[in-house]
């Protein structure tokens, strides 16, 4: 019994965690506000985040409420998580510091699987108009674009997408070694 409701616990706030880092990302890479997709998660996420934005306000393009609301969400999935197992969760800055280290993995995800996509989209169906692909290739531009500058296009090929691959594989086996040394 105990591992369906980890299990159900842990979808749930994966799925809500997800929404506050796609929010967050949306509005960090500049994301087409009129596209549908946008509205989705704007309309989805706009009821907890508006009292959220009260107390703390944005940062350039920056949604700082959406961002730690994703943090709060697994911070309150460890602490229930480990509640329900009768385990001591940790102390307030060790819950903190992993629900950042969890939300920036979250973040490196969304940006390695929307590359994919695109790189194989741009295969299958290129030039397409779907808003979901465009979103992806909005939140993708943020660092790829950056990382065409470095590398050229060569012979009608853009490797670029290989050199953000490597620095996200990178970061994404650093931080959980920040995590063991917090802990």
């Amino acid at each position: 019994m105990n591992d369906a409701l980890f299990y159900a616990i842990t979808f749930i706030f994966n799925i809500l965690s997800f929404l506050f880092v796609a929010r967050f990302l949306l509005q960090a890479c500049r994301v087409d506000f009129y596209n549908p997709i946008s509205q989705s998660f704007i309309r989805v996420t706009d009821p907890l985040l508006k009292p959220l934005r009260a107390i703390i306000p944005g940062f350039r393009n920056l949604d700082i409420a959406a961002f730690l609301a994703a943090v709060l969400m697994n911070v309150l999935l460890i602490v229930i998580l480990s509640g329900i197992a009768g385990q001591y969760a940790g102390n307030p800055l060790q819950l903190l510091a992993t629900g950042v280290i969890q939300v920036t993995l979250l973040i490196i995800r969304i940006f390695w699987w929307s590359i994919l996509i695109v790189i194989v989209a741009s295969f299958i169906a290129p030039g397409s108009a779907h808003p979901a692909l465009g979103m992806l290739q909005q939140i993708t531009e943020l660092l790829l674009a950056p990382a065409r500058r470095l590398l050229p296009p060569m012979g009608g090929l853009d490797f670029s997408p290989i050199l953000v691959f490597l620095l996200l594989g990178v970061i994404e086996r650093i931080l959980p070694q920040l995590l063991v040394s917090v802990y």
